[in-house]
């Protein structure tokens, strides 16, 4: 007879089955509620594993040689049973098999054993039915559960493959732009250690630490270029979002990205600052910086012919933003409506189409927004947007 026909048999195993994650748990739970709401002598849960064979995956009340069984998968319903019956030694005499079905997948047999030929009246089946029902449910979820976890880390993968892709893209610019700069600032270098070369063979020390001043400075800013492509290369998607101030990180950026003027043929650009002095946002500072880096790179690729880049700052409520502006050529209603999209580009061989595909992640990372407004001849604004911190004034500057 069923030891309970109560539905909180049900429900209590149903709240049991929710809790556990895989069916290394599910199962031996499954085997454990067949003998105490369903009053079997023995039970065996069955599954298949890889090889095509059958095996008992967990079990209660039997002897050893059903705990360690397992056979070719050829056999199907109370064929299963017969063959545990076999193998338990004359301990069993009756077998009622019950297949995990949900969602048109079978994961497996629930088999209730029995001494001699007890059987299970109606009641007693319903329950077993039920509780195999229930342990199929759970195991459908779990299975989909390990497929959502196993496609959530092959996006992220894909995602830092991507980053990194990126990245080397925007460091293989910046090194081209910073190697022209250094160029630059080594002549002068030479030239004033020819001058207190010539000054000290003339005794003239006032001149000779002129020169040495002027080495000083040149220096400190070739220095300064490889300080800002370490501080880049560095990058940490994974580091602490802390508060930033937003008028730094801008001319940080500009700092980074001013050398790839140099490194192009083509007339120059112009940057424009116009950082207002906003309040600090909650942010990962590197990330901004790079995404800020894409968009002054991405204007001054769209002007060959140059013009002029601003770059600023502002606030408005609860909200503190960074604007990148070009002249250039603007953006026909069709590219603007793909331009975030990943692989997209209207660079052709040059470009990977990732740019702003990054930054619109970074952007959704900070619960903020960036948002685009171009029209052909008009040359194209990217603003990025970010929440203030609570207890911000709300007074506008």
């Amino acid at each position: 007879m069923v030891a309970s026909t109560s539905v909180d048999v049900l429900v209590h195993f149903s709240r049991l089955a929710s809790e556990v994650s895989s069916g290394a748990e599910i199962l031996p739970l499954l085997a454990s509620a067949a003998i105490d709401h369903v009053h079997a002598d023995g039970a065996a849960v069955v599954e298949v594993v890889d090889g095509g064979k059958l095996r008992v995956a967990a079990s209660r009340d039997v002897p050893d040689t059903l705990v360690w069984w397992q056979e070719e998968a050829d056999l199907v319903g109370e064929e299963v049973g017969e063959r545990l019956i076999a193998a338990s030694d004359g301990r069993f005499g009756r077998a009622t098999t019950l297949p995990l079905v949900s969602r048109g997948g079978l994961f497996g047999m629930l088999v209730l054993l029995f001494v001699g030929e007890r059987e299970l009246d109606d009641g007693a089946r319903q329950i077993a039915g039920a509780l195999a029902d229930l342990s199929a449910i759970a195991l459908g979820r779990s299975q989909e559960m390990s497929k959502l976890a196993r496609a959530n880390a092959e996006l992220r993968a894909a995602r830092d493959a991507l980053a990194r892709t990126e990245k080397l893209r925007a460091l293989g610019q910046m090194a081209a732009g910073i190697q022209h700069d250094l160029r630059n600032v080594l002549n002068p270098l030479s030239m004033h250690l020819q001058i207190v070369e010539r000054a000290m063979s003339k005794g003239d020390a006032a001149t000779a630490r002129a020169s040495i001043d002027e080495c000083k400075g040149v220096v400190r800013r070739g220095t300064e270029m490889l300080d800002r492509l370490r501080s880049f290369s560095r990058q940490s998607p994974e580091g602490a979002a802390q508060e930033v101030d937003l008028d730094v990180l801008a001319r940080e950026a500009i700092g980074i990205a001013r050398p790839r003027m140099s490194a192009r043929s083509g007339a120059l650009c112009r940057i424009v600052e116009e950082l207002t002095d906003v309040p600090p946002v909650v942010a990962r500072g590197e990330e901004i910086v790079a995404a800020v880096v894409n968009l002054v790179v991405n204007a001054i690729d769209a002007m060959p012919s140059g013009g002029t880049i601003t770059v600023k700052t502002g606030r408005s409520e609860q909200e503190a933003w960074i604007s990148v502006a070009d002249t250039g050529p603007g953006m026909s209603p069709e590219v603007q409506a793909r331009v975030f999209e990943p692989f997209f580009t209207t660079k052709g061989a040059e470009g990977t189409g990732l740019g702003l595909a990054m930054v619109f992640a970074t952007m959704q990372r900070h619960r903020g927004r960036v948002s685009l407004e171009s029209a052909p001849g008009q040359g194209a604004t990217f603003t990025l947007t970010f929440p203030l911190p609570s207890g911000t004034e709300n007074a506008t500057p």
